[in-house]
C-alpha cells in the first residue's frame, strides 16, 4: 500500500500567504486607524498571537508518505513550504518489515503522531516519530490496517 498527503501540499503555501497578509493588515489597522492603541495593550498581544499561529501551522504542516509494497516499509516526513528547494526537515525511515515490533498513533488537538518501534541491529527497540497531522482519517485507518497486517505476519513467523 502506498499513499501520501499530497493534496494538502497544494494549499499550504496559500495558508502561509493568507497568514502573512492578514497579520500585516491587522497591524496596519491598529496602527493607522485606532487612536486608543496606546491605552489598550493589544499592540503586544496581536503580534504574539500571529506569531503563535504561524509557529503552530509551521510545526503541524508536514508532508507524509508511506509505502509498504515489497519487503521494506518506508516512512517519509518533510516540510511543505520550501522543502522542494531546501530539504531541511526530512525524517526518513526504511527498514525490512520483519523489524517492525509495534506502532502507536497519538492524536492531540492539533497534532497527530505515528510512533514506530523498530528492532535495530543490536537488538534494541528504537522509536521513530512521524507527524501525520495532515493525513485524512481514511488514510489513517488504511495506515493502521497495513501496519496491523505486518505485525500479525511478524507474530506468526516468530
Amino acid at each position: 500500500m502506498r499513499f501520501s498527503n499530497a493534496k494538502s501540499k497544494k494549499w499550504v503555501p496559500f495558508l502561509y500567504f493568507f497568514l502573512g497578509i492578514s497579520s500585516i493588515l491587522t497591524v496596519l489597522y491598529f496602527f493607522l486607524f485606532r487612536e486608543d492603541i496606546n491605552q489598550i495593550k493589544m499592540w503586544y498581544a496581536i503580534p504574539a498571537v500571529l506569531v503563535l499561529l504561524i509557529f503552530v501551522f509551521y510545526s503541524t504542516a508536514k508532508y507524509f508518505e508511506f509505502d509498504s509494497d515489497g519487503n521494506v516499509l518506508t516512512f517519509i516526513n518533510k516540510g511543505l513550504f520550501i522543502s522542494n528547494f531546501i530539504n531541511y526537515r526530512e525524517n526518513r525511515a526504511e527498514f525490512p518489515k520483519e523489524k517492525l515490533k509495534r506502532y502507536r498513533i497519538q492524536n492531540y488537538v492539533l497534532y497527530s503522531f505515528l510512533y514506530v518501534y523498530v528492532k535495530s541491529k543490536t537488538n534494541q527497540i528504537k522509536r521513530v516519530r512521524f507527524n501525520i497531522s495532515l493525513l485524512s482519517n481514511s488514510k489513517k485507518r488504511a495506515l493502521k490496517k497495513s501496519l496491523e497486517k505486518v505485525i500479525k505476519h511478524n507474530n506468526e513467523i516468530s
